[in-house]
């Protein structure tokens, strides 16, 4: 006999009072051969059914059935009880006895709640219900249908499919969640929960590529390693991440930012002027030297460097990088705790683009050549 001969299929057998167990043998030659289910042969836990049913004979009837399915029942014998029962016992599929317009309330109102929302509804009634209160109850919410005392072995088969399909919910569910943490872990900078540099690149090549105009900072935080070698590298992450939610709650609405690398960071300001994205880099470089940082028996005060790049056109993201870069560049051998706005890389081929005077000329290279004081 094959191995698939040797698998049996048990189901109980529709007799008045307990139902007694039958065994069907499998055939490999026949087309009507169960099969078994791709579900784990072991469940982990027993499976929780909450029993909504006013006759007590039809509860008694589906408690058996359900115990004998290896089940928990958890009977209620009103709507009224059924949310502390939700509460308390989170269960995996429900039956709603067919007795009333209540029914049909009580489907629609658990379709409609987070908790039960994927939860299977199965109607049940002791003997075969009115057809149009059933329909309104799988309309209203409800999954499925089945006479409890004249098709016991339909019920508990019932019972099987409606737990199987939750199983394989649950586990879409996972591969949904670990496909979303993967997602998030390749996009995202795993200690302050910004952009990482991944997804600032491919950022900063979709606004090059449309053609947008934006605005790089590039933000390096100044003498960070002397955080580290007197503090240690737990308080070095703390200054990274408190930056980082500085950062994260400044933005401007449409302006994005990430961590780039060690301590830097850029902001991607969309729609800015050079004058705008100075004023903007400004902010920052005021915000970040304000913040406080707590350490037993000390406190630590961090300022920024800041490189400012506007991208109007005719470069492409790497050369844009390089701009800010440059400029950030600038700013720490100026003297640090400042603002540098990089020149434009081709001002012949746009007259009028820098401001005729003000504090740009500090931080820009003038027209005829000479940098500006």
């Amino acid at each position: 006999m094959s191995r698939e001969a040797r698998y049996v299929l048990r189901l109980p057998m529709a007799t008045p009072g307990h139902p007694q167990p039958r065994t069907v043998q499998s055939d490999p030659t026949s087309q009507w051969t169960p099969r078994l289910s791709i579900a784990p042969a072991v469940i982990e836990r027993s499976a929780t059914i909450l029993v909504v049913c006013k006759d007590p004979e039809t509860r008694l009837h589906l408690k058996e059935l359900l115990n004998a399915e290896g089940c928990d029942p958890v009977l209620v014998e009103s709507p009224e009880q059924v949310n502390a029962a939700i509460e308390k016992k989170r269960p995996d599929l429900i039956f709603i006895e067919v007795d009333s317009e209540s029914m049909v309330d009580l489907c629609a109102d658990l379709r409609g709640r987070e908790a039960t929302r994927d939860v299977a509804i199965v109607l049940v009634s002791d003997a075969p219900a009115s057809e149009e209160l059933v329909a309104r109850g799988l309309l209203a919410g409800g999954d499925d249908y089945v006479a409890a005392s004249s098709r016991p072995t339909e019920l508990r088969a019932r019972v099987r499919v409606q737990l199987r399909n939750k199983r394989y919910r649950d586990a879409l569910q996972r591969v949904r969640g670990e496909r979303e943490a993967f997602r998030r872990q390749a996009a995202v900078d795993a200690l302050t929960g910004l952009f990482n540099r991944r997804s600032l690149s491919d950022l900063i090549s979709d606004k090059v590529i449309s053609g947008e105009a934006f605005a790089l900072l590039f933000i390096d935080i100044d003498h960070f390693k002397s955080i580290n070698d007197r503090f240690g590298h737990a308080t070095g992450d703390m200054v990274l991440k408190g930056v980082a939610d500085y950062l994260k709650d400044g933005m401007r609405t449409g302006d994005s930012c990430g961590r780039y690398g060690g301590e830097e960071f850029v902001v991607v300001a969309t729609d800015v002027s050079s004058e705008r994205a100075y004023r903007l880099a400004e902010r920052h470089r005021t915000a970040v030297s304000a913040l406080e940082f707590t350490v037993p028996g000390d406190s630590i005060h961090v300022t920024v460097s800041i490189g400012v790049a506007v991208f109007d056109g005719g470069e492409t993201s790497d050369e844009l990088l390089d701009r800010a870069d440059a400029a950030l560049y600038s700013a720490k051998s100026a003297g640090r705790n400042c603002v540098i706005v990089a020149p434009d890389p081709n001002p012949s081929a746009r007259p009028g683009v820098y401001p005729p005077s003000g504090f740009h000329e500090r931080f820009f290279v003038k027209r005829d050549g000479s940098s500006g004081s």
